[in-house]
C-alpha cells in the first residue's frame, strides 16, 4: 500500500491511497490524515484476512435487498413469498431501506422492533419482520458486504400461548349437517382426519383408499395474490391418514356422486367442478353454516384440525401417533397440544408416588434409616 499526493488544476491537491485486492485499487481524500486512517484500516484487513471492499460501506439495505430478495424466493411456497413481500414492503424497507448496511447497529434494530410493537403490530408480524431483516443481514455477511450481523441473537418476548379451541364430536356432526350435501364430506374429513384445509382441497380421487379407509396426503393448495397454487405439504412429506369407517363411507358416497372416474380428479370442488378456494368457502358457505349450527365466530376451518387433535387425545391415542396423523413433528405437536394430555402428567406423578412409597423412612435413635421393601434396613 502507498499514499501519494496528487494535484490537479480543477480539484487542487488530494491524497491518494493505492492498494491491491488483488486488482489495483485507489481512493482519494482531501487531507493526508483521512488518507492515513483509511490506509491503516485497509492494511489491517489485508493483514488479518478481514478485508472488505471499502465500496461496500456505501451499500444500503434497499440496494442489497434488490440482489438478495430473488434468491430468497427460490424453493419457497408462493403463499410464503407473498407474506414475505408484504412484510418487507410495509415494515422492513420503509425503516431500514435508506440505511447503509455498515451503519446498522443492534440498538437500531431493537428500537425499530419496539416501534413496530408500539404501533400495535402483532407478535407474528413483528417476528416475520425481524426474521427477514436478519436473513438479509446474514446474507450480506456471507457475501462479505458487512463483517457481522447486528441482528444476531435478538429475541422477542413471546406472548402467552393460548390453548387451541376445539369442538366436540357432536358439534362436528351438527356443523357438517348445516352444510349443503356436497360439502358435508369435506367437513367430516377435516374434523376426523385432521388435515390442513389446503391439504383437503388438494386431494384427488387416487388419494382415497375406501377399502382401507385411508387418505394419502402429498399435496397442499394455497392462495397468494389471488392465484391458487399446489405444492408439497407444509412438512414436504407424504403421509397416510386413517379415517373412521363411518367417515370413509361418507367420503365414498361423495366420490360416487360428485367426482369423475379419473384418478387425478379433485375430490372437493365447486358445483361448477372447479377448484374450491378456502377464502370463498369461509366467506360464503362456512359463515352461513356456522350460524345455522349455532357455533361461535371463533370456529374456522382450522378449528376442525384442532378438534381432531382433541378427539385423538380423548380417545387415548399417544402423542407420537397423533403427530404422525396430523403431519407434525412430535416436538412441534407437543408444543401446540400439550394441554390435551394432562393425564400423562398425572400418571407420571402417580408413578413417582408409588416409587416413593416403596421406601419407608423411620428414625432409629436420631439416625436416619431406610426400610426398603424386600431388603434389610440400610443406614442412610
Amino acid at each position: 500500500m502507498s499514499i501519494h499526493k496528487r494535484t490537479t488544476k480543477t480539484k487542487g491537491a488530494s491524497w491518494v491511497v493505492r492498494w491491491r485486492d488483488p486488482r489495483p485499487r485507489e481512493k482519494s481524500f482531501r487531507t493526508k490524515a483521512e488518507a492515513e486512517r483509511f490506509e491503516r484500516r485497509v492494511g489491517y484487513g489485508l493483514d488479518t484476512g478481514t478485508y472488505r471492499d471499502p465500496l461496500y460501506d456505501r451499500v444500503t439495505f434497499a440496494q442489497w435487498h434488490e440482489r438478495w430478495w430473488p434468491t430468497v424466493q427460490v424453493g419457497r411456497a408462493p403463499k410464503t413469498v407473498s407474506q414475505y413481500e408484504w412484510a418487507l414492503r410495509l415494515h422492513v424497507l420503509p425503516h431500514l431501506g435508506p440505511r447503509r448496511l455498515s451503519t446498522i447497529r443492534r440498538i437500531d434494530l431493537e428500537e425499530w422492533l419496539a416501534e413496530l410493537h408500539a404501533e400495535g403490530l402483532g407478535y407474528s408480524s413483528i417476528r416475520r419482520a425481524r426474521t427477514l431483516a436478519g436473513m438479509a443481514l446474514s446474507s450480506a455477511v456471507d457475501s462479505g458486504i458487512i463483517a457481522a450481523n447486528p441482528g444476531a441473537g435478538i429475541r422477542l418476548k413471546k406472548p402467552p400461548t393460548k390453548a387451541k379451541q376445539a369442538l366436540t364430536a357432536a358439534q362436528v356432526e351438527v356443523l357438517a349437517d348445516a352444510f349443503e350435501e356436497r360439502y358435508r364430506a369435506l367437513i367430516l374429513v377435516l374434523g376426523y382426519g385432521g388435515l390442513r384445509p389446503g391439504e383437503a382441497l388438494a386431494l384427488r380421487r387416487r388419494h382415497f383408499d375406501h377399502l382401507h379407509a385411508s387418505l394419502i396426503v402429498e399435496e397442499a393448495q394455497s392462495e397468494a395474490n389471488g392465484r391458487l397454487h399446489v405444492s408439497d405439504t407444509k412438512t414436504h412429506k407424504i403421509r397416510l391418514v386413517p379415517l373412521p369407517e363411518s367417515v370413509s363411507e361418507a367420503l365414498a358416497a361423495h366420490v360416487r356422486q360428485h367426482v369423475e372416474a379419473d384418478g387425478d380428479a379433485l375430490i372437493f370442488t365447486t358445483p361448477a367442478g372447479t377448484r374450491m378456494r378456502l377464502s370463498n368457502l369461509f366467506h360464503r358457505e362456512w359463515s352461513q353454516a356456522r350460524v345455522r349450527a349455532g357455533l361461535p365466530k371463533w370456529v374456522t376451518p382450522y378449528t376442525l384440525r384442532h378438534t381432531c387433535a382433541s378427539l385423538l387425545a380423548a380417545c387415548g391415542v399417544d402423542c407420537g401417533t397423533a403427530a404422525e396423523i396430523m403431519g407434525h413433528d412430535p416436538a412441534v405437536y407437543l408444543s401446540i397440544y400439550r394441554h390435551l394430555y394432562p393425564g400423562d402428567l398425572q400418571r407420571a406423578a402417580a408413578a413417582l408416588d408409588r416409587a416413593r412409597r416403596q421406601v419407608a423412612r423411620v428414625s432409629d435413635g436420631g439416625e436416619l434409616v431406610l426400610c426398603v421393601e424386600g431388603h434389610e434396613r440400610v443406614t442412610a
